[in-house]
């Protein structure tokens, strides 16, 4: 998982990766297993993160649609198997920055399943994320 392989690179920059799923905590371990994960995973079945932050929902004609269907044969072509998925496959997924006093400074709201920032696009973002713990330095700082 990129993701996993960037983890330095986020704690760098001095952000902590947390993931949020729809599973129990038995199935998020077996995913943390499976992926080689050491974030903290948040469990939310009943989709209350998800609600809080405004992620939608997909639809049928969206999952569909022939974009999406040549984003899948674009990842079976790169050797991604799909698994069955479980859960509530309509929930759209979304990428926060937050920062320490709970702002929102980054926000992606996928559009599909697959539609998720390249990990490129987060590590960019390093000065937004550089120019706010400058801003709570010199705070901390007048205090």
């Amino acid at each position: 998982m990129q993701l996993h392989r960037s983890k330095t690179q986020f704690e760098e920059m001095g952000l902590q990766v947390v993931l949020v799923g729809l599973g129990t905590p038995d199935r998020a371990e077996a995913f943390r297993k499976q992926f080689f994960l050491s974030f903290p995973i948040i469990c939310d079945p009943e989709k209350k993160l998800y609600q809080t932050y405004g992620l939608g929902r997909s639809s049928v004609t969206r999952l569909a649609s022939p974009a999406f269907l040549l984003k899948g044969l674009k990842a079976l072509s790169r050797g991604y198997t799909p698994s069955m998925p479980r859960g509530d496959v309509m929930q759209l997924p979304g990428v926060f920055l937050i920062d320490t006093a709970g702002n929102i400074r980054y926000a992606h709201y996928s559009k599909d399943p697959s539609d998720n920032p390249t990990i490129e696009t987060l590590l960019a973002l390093k000065d937004i994320i550089r120019k706010e713990k400058k801003v709570w330095s010199s705070i901390n700082d007048q205090t």
